[in-house]
C-alpha cells in the first residue's frame, strides 16, 4: 500500500501531466483533472476508473465550464455519470445524472458530497413521475436542467 505522501504526490502529478496534455487547453485541462481527483477520492476508486469530458448541453463560455465525469466500479464494470456543474468548487457537489422519468433526457437526480450520499440515492426506489409532485427528493436544478427535451415541462426552453 502507498503511503498518503505518495498518493498525494501521485495526484498533484496528475493533474499537472493531464492539464499539460488535455485536448481541451491547459486550463480546461486542470478542471477536468481536479474533477477526476475529487471524485475519485470521493467514492474510494483509482483515477484509472474516472474519464470526464465537457458538457455540450451545459456549456458556458467563462472558466469553469461543466464537466461530465464517469466512474466506473474497478468490481462489476457499473458506471455512474456525475455532473460537475462549477468544477473551480471543491465545497460544490456533485449531481448524479439520469433518466427523467418525464421526458427520458439526462438530468440530475441527487447531489453527491460524499460516497453515502451516492449509496443512499441508489437503495431508493428509481424516480418515477411521482417524485415529479415532491421536487424536495430533486436537487434544485432538476426543474431547470438543459438535459429536458424540448417536450418536457421542466428545463429552460
Amino acid at each position: 500500500m502507498t503511503s498518503l505522501t505518495e498518493r498525494a504526490q501521485a495526484a498533484a502529478a496528475f493533474i499537472r501531466t493531464a492539464a499539460a496534455l488535455s485536448p481541451y487547453g491547459p486550463y480546461r485541462g486542470e478542471d477536468h483533472a481536479r474533477t477526476a481527483v475529487r471524485l475519485a477520492a470521493i467514492l474510494g476508486i483509482g483515477l484509472d476508473h474516472i474519464t470526464t469530458a465537457p458538457d455540450p448541453l451545459r456549456r458556458r463560455t467563462h472558466p469553469g465550464e461543466p464537466v461530465i465525469a464517469t466512474a466506473t466500479c474497478p468490481d462489476t464494470a457499473e458506471s455512474h455519470t456525475l455532473l460537475a456543474r462549477n468544477p473551480h468548487y471543491d465545497d460544490e457537489p456533485f449531481e448524479l445524472l439520469g433518466t427523467c422519468p418525464e421526458c427520458a433526457g439526462q438530468v440530475p437526480l441527487t447531489e453527491v458530497r460524499h460516497l453515502a450520499d451516492l449509496g443512499t440515492h441508489l437503495a431508493q426506489a428509481p424516480v418515477t413521475r411521482g417524485a415529479l409532485e415532491q421536487p424536495d427528493t430533486l436537487p434544485d436544478t432538476f426543474a431547470t436542467d438543459p438535459g429536458h427535451t424540448r417536450a418536457c415541462r421542466f428545463g429552460d426552453h
